[in-house]
């Protein structure tokens, strides 16, 4: 089994903000009652002991630790501090990769400092201009946090070396919205790195609305991206589809159908698999392990992360016959959820994630990267280069 490369330590088991779609507060799982709202200090020590022990066994000398809430920034600086040199300690053997994913009201300067001083790339939470921000993602009183977010993000952006600390924007996309006026405004803003992702409290115990279209929000951005013509503008969702169409190795969690190769860490200890199939239902995702008693290596055993891990080998019947598998990989996780079949069916963005991959590749065609008949019939990995990074660079050139 593919060893484990990347873990989600939750910082906090609360948060400043009250998002309407937050699976971790408002959707199914409500295990949080039960944690600690900060992860303590003994557990952070616990935590990077058997990280590094698993790393040393498995012969893994780059592993990404992600700093995630809640809102972690509510941990305080010493936390984080704390933290990280808890990491590094244990050996120089091993290569961490540190990430936070905010929602950005709490960010100061000093916060921009300590970013930059231990070395942490942090990820932004926004959805676009202020009316659309707000309708979602408001405080405990009900109170829009747009204006703050903003603030944080510009200190973000005019940050001596933005480029280095500052990974960008994470969108959920919203269909009553019109995506490419989101895209615009980030644009305006000044951000140059954006994702969007899919809502996750969808799946087929609880269907997207009806006439929902979310390939609809997404294939005008995808449009003026492509017209841009800009390599400095990145999107990942459309830059990931297009390396997969080449190919690619390389993957998102919800593309590609490769294992899902990463563990969550919880406030308590508790070790599980991903954190977003916390979505399918309360206590979905606690499996009985604690960092404290337990080595990271039994979470291999779990059904759960087993079924997280098992890519294009555990798609339906209906994703392995689809000519998009190797691109689409079966969409995220979370979203072929059913009681009666768990994850043995398609994405419930289907539709939407065929309509979006087949006009990125249509647009491909037209600009004579793909072959009509590449494109038409679109045969997955034998679509293949040796260096699919160098083409996507030279096709955004």
């Amino acid at each position: 089994m593919l060893p484990i490369g990347s873990f989600i330590l939750k910082a906090t088991g609360w948060c400043n903000l009250n998002c309407s779609y937050c699976y971790m507060f408002n959707l199914k799982d409500h295990s949080y009652l039960a944690r600690p709202r900060v992860m303590s200090r003994e557990i952070v020590k616990a935590s990077a002991k058997s990280i590094h022990e698993y790393a040393v066994s498995h012969g893994l000398t780059d592993v990404g630790i992600t700093i995630h809430g809640g809102e972690p920034l509510l941990a305080g600086k010493e936390w984080f501090r704390f933290l990280v040199q808890s990491f590094r300690e244990t050996s120089d053997q091993i290569s961490y990769r540190f990430t936070v994913q905010t929602n950005g009201v709490l960010i100061d300067p000093e916060w921009v400092d300590l970013f930059r001083e231990l070395g942490i790339v942090i990820g932004l939470s926004m959805d676009g201009p202020r009316e659309i921000h707000d309708r979602n993602r408001y405080n405990h009183a009900g109170r829009g946090s747009y204006d703050e977010v903003v603030r944080g993000l510009n200190l973000l952006l005019t940050a001596r070396d933005s480029s280095q600390i500052f990974g960008g924007v994470l969108c959920v996309v919203d269909p009553r919205e019109n995506g490419l006026s989101v895209y615009r405004h980030f644009r305006a803003l000044g951000v140059r790195r954006i994702d969007f992702l899919l809502p996750l409290e969808y799946n087929w115990e609880q269907l997207p609305p009806q006439g929902a279209s979310f390939s609809e929000y997404l294939i005008p951005i995808f449009d003026h991206w492509w017209a841009e013509d800009n390599p400095d503008i990145f999107v990942r969702l459309f830059y990931e589809i297009m390396l997969l169409v080449f190919g690619a190795k390389r993957h998102i969690d919800s593309l590609g159908g490769d294992g899902i190769n990463l563990a969550v860490i919880e406030t308590n200890g508790d070790l599980e698999p991903l954190d977003a199939l916390r979505a399918c239902g309360n206590g979905f995702t606690s499996v009985g392990l604690n960092i404290q008693q337990h080595a990271i290596v039994a979470l291999h055993d779990k059904r759960l992360f087993q079924a997280a891990m098992k890519g294009q080998d555990g798609l339906c019947a209906t994703c392995k016959a689809c000519s998009l598998q190797q691109i689409c990989g079966g969409g995220y996780l979370p979203n072929r959820y059913s009681l009666s079949r768990e994850f043995d069916n398609p994405s419930v963005y289907c539709g939407d994630l065929w309509a979006l991959i087949n006009h990125v590749i249509e647009s491909m065609a037209r600009r004579e990267l793909l072959s009509d008949n590449s494109a038409n019939a679109l045969v997955g990995s034998t679509m293949s280069h040796s260096n699919p990074l160098r083409v996507l660079s030279q096709i955004l050139n």
